[in-house]
């Protein structure tokens, strides 16, 4: 019996919407950056059918039919950022400027959250057509973590960024400051006993900050709204959290101890399609077959305004370029360009990913920014990095341990151009494009793309109710002494003093040391049953 293939679609289509679930997405924070590795995922689960409602500043075109934005306003999207409004360097002062920042801007937004409307509206709408799961940001504040506890409902965290050092504890992700670099820090491997320090401090610092002064903030704004609610935000993250996606990669990022509710998806936001689809901008297009030499691609992303450089610093990169046999495209935002030289296409936008995978782009250059550093290291080359400001430096670093690219710090290029110039030399002698090409196989040869991991993640959580049970630890909820096992290590040790005073009277003889190590053996066991039966 043959079915027309238009009510085939049909039943499809009525079968999907039969398993199709409400999906609520907070995404409070307005970097335009950010919101780039989390639309794939909410695109695709609408696309899936599911009804997916956004709460963003990001606007997203031609999206799909079930996917739903409430757009926030207030806030000025972050598109771009001049350089004079960055810090290229990493010392104690700055690193609290960069935590504080931070603090001040996930504050702002929350308002700009509560104010909105959106989240009295989402309660109500979670009255009529109850949601089944939150997707929200994890970055710089939890305030919006009212909406799930509110619901009862599950959590997907989202990291656009390596997972900052205040999340561990509670996915019970040891951070092993010994040899894993920070969000806020990088150095070359293995660290020197004076990095270990730093990263073990400010780790640690910037933990118990966020929690009882961030976290403390967040608290009071909700209430500000909600009178009669006394949240503490970050034991509901501990409860309803399920799982995280991070936006990294073993590949890159190195080896991390981690556990089954932390789910790499570095590559995101990755689009294949875009590649070979897409044609190159008429001028890019030109450029490139019009030459036969290796070009240079120089973009800082999306957020940094390169032209924003003082003069001074231009001067000496076009020095130094111009003296390698190398043609360059550069981004670069103003109408007013350094100079005019075939050697050189200055452009205002460039499309990165396929301009990164052309096969006549030998190099990049960039601000160390993940996204730009994903896509090169996805592209199979070798990159030169200045890291300026955030995140930059630990995941420039990475680029430099994996062996596929060289760190050249902003103040080498601010006194003179040589260091461009033996960085640009040392970036094509040492086999760094061999050793790209060989990462970049590794970084794509996965089980399943990216995107279909988060996808089947989440629909799995929606699929299975006791994975609340299942996925998340009773540790999370332990105190520090009991997890640690401080209480059980303090009985231990009383136990061995008091041994080593038996011991050590004078005149005891073997038989009274075994009596002792008895007497060291009941106790215990003794305690151990009466902890037991307490609980």
């Amino acid at each position: 019996m043959e079915i027309n293939f238009s009510v085939w679609l049909v039943i499809q289509h009525i079968t999907t919407l039969c398993v199709a679930k409400r999906i609520l997405g907070v995404f409070p924070h307005f970097g335009y950056s950010h919101f780039k590795v989390y639309y794939p995922l909410l695109h695709a689960l609408a696309e899936r059918g599911h009804n997916v409602t956004v709460i963003t500043y990001i606007h997203s075109p031609n999206s799909p039919e079930f996917y739903e934005e409430w757009l926030l306003k207030g806030e000025q999207v972050k598109e771009t950022v001049s350089l004079g409004d960055t810090w290229p360097a990493r010392s104690w002062d700055i690193l609290f400027k960069e935590y504080l920042s931070l603090h001040r801007e996930g504050q702002s937004s929350c308002k700009k959250l509560y104010e909105s409307g959106f989240v009295q509206r989402a309660l109500d709408q979670h009255l009529i057509q109850p949601y089944d799961l939150v997707i929200t940001e994890y970055f710089n504040t939890d305030c919006h973590l009212a909406l799930p506890y509110l619901m009862n409902l599950p959590i997907v965290g989202f990291s656009s960024c390596l997972l900052m050092p205040w999340y561990y504890e509670r996915l019970l992700m040891p951070d092993t400051p010994s040899y894993i670099q920070s969000e806020f820090i990088g150095y070359p491997e293995p660290l020197k006993w004076y990095q270990r320090t730093e990263n073990f401090l400010q780790a640690k610092i910037f933990r118990l900050l966020y929690r009882f002064y961030t976290n403390q903030c967040d608290n009071l704004l909700i209430k500000s709204y909600f009178e009669w609610l006394y949240p503490d935000v970050n034991s509901i993250a501990k409860r309803q959290t399920l799982i995280v996606f991070g936006n990294q990669h073993y590949s890159l990022m190195g080896i991390r101890p981690s556990t089954q509710q932390f789910i790499e998806v570095g590559g995101i936001h990755i689009n294949e399609s875009s590649i070979n689809d897409r044609e190159l901008p008429k001028d890019i297009k030109a450029f490139l077959e019009n030459t036969d030499k290796d070009v240079l691609f120089i973009s800082w992303g999306s957020m940094i305004k390169f032209s924003t450089m003082p003069n001074t610093i231009v001067e000496n990169i076009v020095t130094a370029l111009l003296q390698l046999d190398v043609k360059v495209i550069w981004k670069w935002e103003n109408d007013k360009i350094p100079l005019t030289s075939e050697k050189f296409l200055f452009v205002k936008w460039a499309p990165q990913l396929q301009l990164l995978c052309h096969p006549k782009i030998k190099y990049f250059w960039g601000h160390g920014g993940l996204l730009g550093i994903t896509e090169a290291l996805y592209c199979g080359k070798p990159m030169l990095i200045t890291p300026i400001y955030g995140d930059h430096f630990v995941n420039s670093y990475a680029v430099k341990n994996r062996e596929i690219g060289y760190v050249l710090d902003w103040f080498k290029i601010s006194f003179d151009w040589y260091g461009l110039y033996e960085a640009f030399e040392n970036l094509r002698r040492s086999g760094y494009e061999h050793r790209a090409k060989e990462l970049s196989e590794m970084f794509r040869h996965r089980e399943n793309k990216p995107i279909d991991t988060a996808v089947w993640w989440v629909e799995h959580l929606l699929k299975y109710k006791n994975t609340s049970e299942t996925l998340r630890s009773y540790a999370v909820e332990l105190n520090w002494f009991v997890f640690n096992s401080l209480d059980a290590i303090m009985v231990i040790i009383v136990l061995i003093v008091i041994i080593k005073k038996l011991v050590g009277i004078e005149g005891n003889t073997f038989m009274d040391f075994l009596n002792a190590g008895l007497i060291f053996i009941v106790s215990f066991c003794a305690f151990f049953a009466a902890i037991v039966r307490r609980e």
